[in-house]
């Protein structure tokens, strides 16, 4: 693609991201009313006087028709308004954007490990001779992909936290940090605890980037610049790896942004398994009151938050790609 049209291409993918991100909030909005046991009213303050449920309930509209609270539900959406009542200084956003760090040091970590070591591998199963290495690689990889994240959370917790104390649990953190320097202090103190959380996360996000460049490696041995790289002298493992790697990897791109946001909806257990201080932790915690503000807050900004790296890898697709057009 030509440099000049790639702004038009990343416009298109930021009108897209809106699109994308009105649609999630109005789904989240039909499945928050389709919960039973009443509304949120109900389940934060069973034992209230009527005025204040009857206050509270004309705050969030729902007192009103069903189109009505979706209108009041979304303008508080896009007006960013995560506030329970009119007088909270202190938004589920602000609360959000305090955790944040920690989950991206968690998911960030874990992803770049996991496409690191995947990388390595899938090239590596190439240029193994032996055809048993090849198949156990292959086949430990498939099965930590089909076990669910939060099966192995569990298991590994109880054996390597509880029974064998191999690893250290998540019992210390500054609620109130509000320095750089205290952030910084709090990660040093999770960096211990956070070895089984992102062993659990790499176990379950390897096998996406492995298989997929082992086959687009596959698909490429054929092709004639690797037949011309063969016919100069180049060694096997040269070849693999400064020629057909470098063309596989270019796909892996796109994954990588689809496989992040795989991590981070099963990352939501983990970080409330094993008690890891993110947004996953706050949004488990507010679904089991129905907490709307945190709830929304949290799903637009991990929506945001994977929509961005989905632009980010698109364009830079685009820009590196020939073949992409608008």
């Amino acid at each position: 693609m030509k440099k000049t049209r790639i702004p038009i291409f990343f416009a298109k993918k930021a009108v897209g991201a809106v699109i994308t991100i009105f649609l999630v909030m109005s789904i989240l909005f039909v499945l928050l009313h389709s919960v039973a046991g009443g509304d949120m009213v109900t389940r934060l303050h069973p034992f209230a006087s009527a005025e204040e449920k009857a206050e509270l309930r004309e705050l969030w509209g729902l007192d009103k028709p069903l189109f009505e609270q979706y209108i009041v539900f979304m303008k508080k959406v896009f007006t960013l308004d995560y506030r329970l009542t009119q007088d909270q200084q202190t938004t589920s956003m602000d609360t959000l954007l305090f955790f944040l760090p920690y989950t991206i040091l968690l998911f960030g970590t874990a992803t770049i490990t996991s496409y690191i070591i995947g990388i390595y591998l899938g090239v590596q199963l190439l240029s193994w001779r032996s055809n048993g290495l090849k198949t156990l690689v292959s086949g430990m990889s498939i099965i930590f992909y089909s076990v669910p994240a939060f099966v192995l959370a569990i298991s590994f917790k109880r054996w390597l936290i509880f029974k064998y104390q191999i690893f250290p649990p998540v019992n210390i953190f500054n609620g109130e940090a509000s320095t750089l320097f205290e952030h910084l202090e709090n990660i040093q103190m999770l960096l211990p605890a956070m070895a089984l959380p992102l062993i659990v996360l790499v176990l379950v996000g390897l096998a996406r980037p492995l298989l997929l460049l082992r086959d687009h490696m596959t698909l490429l041995l054929d092709e004639p610049f690797v037949l011309t790289a063969r016919a100069k002298g180049l060694s096997r493992n040269t070849v693999l790896s400064e020629h057909v790697a470098r063309c596989a990897i270019l796909p892996l791109m796109s994954d990588a942004s689809i496989n992040l946001a795989l991590i981070f909806s099963g990352g939501i257990l983990i970080e409330y398994i094993f008690s890891w201080p993110g947004i996953g932790m706050q949004l488990f915690s507010a679904l089991r009151s129905l907490y709307y503000p945190t709830i929304a807050a949290a799903i637009f900004l991990l929506t945001l938050l994977l929509l961005t790296s989905m632009i980010i890898v698109d364009t830079l697709n685009a820009y590196l790609d020939p073949r992409v057009s608008l």
